[in-house]
């Protein structure tokens, strides 16, 4: 499942990469949804074109910052844990400022709640960082982890600080939750995010409403994800859904059906195996019409 995992999220971004013309935003567009704060040239009501031809730096570029605000709170996580006796305490970060954890957990319940002050860490990411803010991590276990079992955890932060190689503000807010369960040979991912926000100097990153599900055995995974991505990179959003289920057979090049859409200013499919009109590995359709297919699905992001 891991794999496939990883495989799937590719196409879930990167996909769009031959579907859309990142060269600034549209007309007006979105809906209501959850506040975005850190949204200051309110991107998430501007759309951008999809259609045939592409520059792909934009987003490629939102992919890159999204990826980098997600991987910066990994790591700066990671690298408190390891000092972190497992109890209420306040450690030292490695480059200065501290840490302090409080531990509220109990009868199989984590609940650690993180205090960042002036915490400085090198991180691969955007190198060293200084950072403030609050950071809390939930989880509940059931089952036998050899066997049958249901996981569910939920992480929520408000940190924001500076980049030191250059003085660039960080600033990153949100909540995702995540549960994942298995029974018999059946497994189960659910990852949802109400709202992620990342601005790193003049770059921004937002995804709001999303949630992706892997469902399967170690044979066949259905791949289903909906959801808004925003960002400077594009100049405003797209949405992201699955109309039809993806299924993706494990040890294939190419998922063996199902859609996924791509919405903003236009509207665009990809459509896999027996899904495409003409059995094609994938084609892809803009506002209707085939202009479109290939054999490669590793061209338009998907990587088993």
């Amino acid at each position: 499942m891991t794999a496939v995992r990883k495989g799937v999220r590719g196409l879930a971004v990167l996909s769009s990469v031959t579907l859309l013309a990142a060269c600034g935003g549209g007309g007006g567009g979105g809906s209501d949804g959850p506040d975005l704060t850190l949204d200051n040239d309110n991107l998430a009501e501007q759309t951008v074109e999809v259609g045939p031809e592409s520059d792909v730096r934009g987003i490629l570029g939102l992919q890159d910052d999204i990826n980098t605000g997600q991987a910066l709170i990994l790591e700066v996580m990671e690298s408190l844990r390891t000092q972190h006796s497992g109890s209420s305490d306040t450690i030292s970060c490695e480059q200065g400022g501290t840490a302090t954890v409080t531990d509220e957990g109990a009868d199989g319940r984590i609940d650690d709640k993180w205090l960042l002050q002036d915490c400085v860490i090198n991180t691969q990411v955007l190198g060293s960082v200084s950072l403030s803010g609050d950071y809390r991590f939930v989880a509940t276990f059931s089952g036998d982890e050899e066997a049958d079992f249901v996981l569910e955890g939920s992480e929520t932060y408000g940190i924001e600080g500076l980049r030191l190689s250059n003085s660039e503000q960080i600033k990153i807010r949100g909540r995702a939750d995540a549960d994942y369960s298995r029974a018999g040979s059946f497994a189960s991912f659910i990852d949802t995010v109400d709202v992620f926000e990342f601005k790193v100097g003049d770059r921004y990153a937002a995804i709001t409403e999303v949630e992706t599900r892997l469902e399967g055995n170690d044979a066949t995974v259905d791949f289903t994800t909906k959801g808004k991505l925003i960002g400077s990179a594009i100049g405003g959003y797209i949405q992201l859904s699955t109309p039809q289920v993806v299924k993706i057979n494990n040890g294939e090049a190419c998922p063996a059906s199902g859609i996924l859409r791509i919405a903003s200013n236009g509207v665009a499919e990809i459509l896999f195996g027996t899904s495409t009109e003409d059995d094609d590995a994938v084609q892809i359709r803009v506002d209707g019409q085939i202009v479109d297919s290939t054999d490669d699905c590793s061209a338009i992001g998907f990587i088993p």
